[in-house]
């Protein structure tokens, strides 16, 4: 598999920011040295790579993973589609709720 560098990435989403690396580093709370050098390796940590994601706004995992040619995890929590689902439908009724109750309304605004 070839390499994927996430540095370039990431200083593209700085750089579109106007966010410097002593900005990063007086964010995260770290040394300055300590993000100059994180920037310049080969490599980042995942957490890292979070707290990137947190500060600027964008999701760098996200962009990585369109990168890779596998099928999507199903990591969906099957009870968590299930209330999703509940709740579509509840909002479903609703607007309903809401369209009769305009149109009772506009009846009895217009007699």
């Amino acid at each position: 598999m070839e390499k994927i560098s996430v540095l370039p990435i990431v200083k593209r989403v700085m750089k579109s920011r106007n966010i410097t690396g002593a900005d990063i580093a007086r964010e995260l709370n770290l040394h300055p040295t300590s993000v100059n050098g994180m920037l310049h390796r080969p490599t980042i940590q995942v957490q890292k790579l979070a707290d990137l994601s947190d500060l600027l706004q964008y999701n760098f995992f996200r962009e990585l993973g369109t990168k890779f040619p596998y099928a999507e995890p199903d990591c969906a929590d099957q009870g968590q589609v299930e209330e999703n689902a509940s709740l579509q439908n509840r909002v479903k009724e609703l607007e309903l709720e809401v369209n009769i109750l305009r149109q009772t309304i506009r009846e009895l605004a217009g007699k």
